[in-house]
């Protein structure tokens, strides 16, 4: 009876807590390369380095966060306006939302120098 009661207790307390990923080394180091990409200016550079580090613009470019700004206006601010379109018009206009239930508003935010 005591097993059973402890189990239950570790069940509920496995789904009370919210399922957060931490990030690995290697997806921190793509979404660094991804901003770094968004400064160049070149649209085929930032789609090779997306393509190198398998990065699917559509479901990472609407929640990475560079240096404190999403990727499109980043790379506007800091001149590389050809990426800034890119982003823009193809990954971000025009798209049909599907709204996650569970999503905690985690936005995944890298900071680099």
């Amino acid at each position: 009876m005591k097993a059973l009661t402890l189990t239950a207790a570790a069940l509920g307390m496995a789904l009370a807590l919210p399922a957060q990923a931490a990030m690995t080394s290697a997806m921190e180091q793509s979404l660094i390369a991804t901003c770094k990409a968004s400064l160049s200016n070149s649209r085929l550079t930032f789609n090779n380095t997306m393509k190198v580090y398998r990065v699917n613009p559509y479901r990472v470019l609407d929640k990475l966060v560079c240096n404190g700004d999403d990727v499109a206006t980043f790379a506007e601010v800091n001149g590389a306006d050809k990426v800034a379109n890119l982003i823009r018009d193809r990954y971000y206009e025009g798209q049909v939302t599907i709204q996650d239930i569970a999503f905690n508003g985690q936005r995944l935010e890298v900071w680099f120098d």
